[in-house]
């Protein structure tokens, strides 16, 4: 560290002229002594006086001035170390008591506070790119140059492959404008994705932190919610309705022998139990899933949706491939989505299956080509069905069962508009 001199009437103001001038004042007031002394003694004598006081003071203020300029060019190596937040380093003083000493003292207690401190940060920014990584909803860090300098996993939530491939690059690159606030150019993206934003330090320099919120999953963990309470109170409605009657019908029939009556009973009985079976499939909509996800294997599951749809003749595409889910429930999901696709009048061997593998997720794609969909925006609505028996709890249970995997169901229709196409994700474990 260059420590700069002031002046002062344009001479040199420092420490080490200060020392110097006092050495000539010194041989000065010396040489003065030894032309007073040359009156009363030989010159001899005089010059061998001054030969020694000038020696013993050059001995000792030359000690003085080493000794003082050590003190702060040790000071300045730590002081340059701190800056550099190297604080591991001391400088050791070249006294041990006095004014310099404390000043040692001092400036090494300096560096260890700062050292405690910058452990607690760096243990404090260790938690946050750790809470980052295991955090499930996308985080993506730009550095001071507005760089992508770090994300967690979930970044493929958003751009469907590792955040490592799009290291360094800018907001606009991803599609992303700062003013007024955070938000995607992407309409679609803007629409599903709230974005939060806040700073931190890293390094001396500011990072950009941004958390994307998934809008739709929680306004559909709202309706969900408010669809389990309707249900559930329809349920408890309805069950104590049937009851009384069921048990009624039973005792009619026991007692009438009429054929026409028995006939109208039983409708009513078979109409009861129909009822019945309806309230409980919707009461599996916000019953707690029991899942045991385990690696399968994608073309053994193709088997058997062909031995369930023989009629169907379903065709495969990039087997083989594993998948990470529970049997039983994906089977139910897949049973749904196909036979939506029959039910669609898709014509035999149109009904695909469409397996593909990434680093963080799996994809299902059922396609068919049927009639399309109807009404897109009612998809996943309860009780709602665009066939003429159908009760509209297929697709909501479909997606229910998916999102209880961690995964996500969507449904839209082809670009030509002939069909429609199911797209499950389904996470794969790191």
């Amino acid at each position: 560290m260059r420590w700069q001199t002031e002046t002062q009437g344009g001479r040199p103001d420092s420490l080490e002229h200060r020392l110097k001038t006092a050495i000539f004042a010194c041989l000065l007031i010396q040489l003065t002594c030894c032309g007073l002394l040359l009156t009363v003694l030989p010159a001899w004598q005089v010059l061998l006086l001054a030969l020694l006081v000038g020696t013993l003071l050059y001995v000792l203020f030359s000690g003085i001035y080493r000794h003082t300029i050590s003190a702060f060019r040790r000071a300045g190596v730590q002081l340059d170390a701190l800056h550099n937040e190297d604080y591991n380093l001391e400088a050791r003083p070249p006294f041990t008591t006095g004014r310099v000493a404390e000043f040692h003292r001092q400036l090494n207690a300096l560096g260890d506070t700062l050292r405690r401190n910058k452990s607690h940060y760096d243990q404090q920014l260790f938690v946050l790119y750790r809470l980052i990584d295991q955090l499930n909803t996308p985080i993506l860090v730009f550095d001071h140059r507005l760089q992508l300098s770090y994300a967690n996993a979930a970044f493929a939530q958003l751009f469907d492959r590792p955040w490592q491939s799009l290291r360094h690059a800018s907001p606009t690159l991803l599609g992303l404008i700062q003013e007024p606030e955070w938000h995607f150019s992407d309409h679609q993206k803007a629409q599903r994705w709230q974005i939060r934003h806040s700073r931190f330090v890293d390094g001396g320099q500011g990072q950009q932190l941004l958390v994307f919120i998934d809008i739709h999953s929680a306004l559909r963990e709202s309706q969900l919610q408010a669809w389990q309470k309707l249900i559930r109170v329809l349920s408890h409605e309805i069950r104590n309705s049937l009851t009384p009657v069921s048990a009624l019908t039973q005792n009619l029939l026991e007692k009438h022998s009429g054929e026409r009556d028995r006939q109208a009973l039983e409708l009513i009985g078979e109409r009861c139990q129909h009822l019945q079976d309806f309230v409980d499939r919707y009461a599996a909509l916000h019953k707690p899933l029991h899942i045991q996800s385990e690696w399968l294997d994608a073309g053994a599951l193709f088997q058997r949706m062909t031995a369930l749809f023989p009629e169907a003749s379903l065709r495969a595409e990039g087997l083989p491939q594993r998948l990470f889910a529970d049997a039983a429930l994906l089977l139910q999901v897949l049973i749904n989505l196909v036979k939506n696709a029959v039910e669609a009048d898709s014509p035999d061997g149109t009904i695909e299956l469409v397996f593909r593998e990434g680093d963080r997720f799996s994809e299902i794609r059922v396609r068919d080509r049927g009639h399309g969909i109807a009404n897109p925006d009612n998809l996943f609505v309860p009780f709602y069905s665009t066939k003429a028996h159908g009760q509209g709890i297929g697709l909501s249970l479909s997606r229910h069962i998916i999102e209880q995997l961690g995964g996500q169901l969507g449904l839209a229709g082809t670009a030509d508009g002939d069909g429609a196409c199911a797209t499950i994700l389904l996470p794969r474990p790191q």
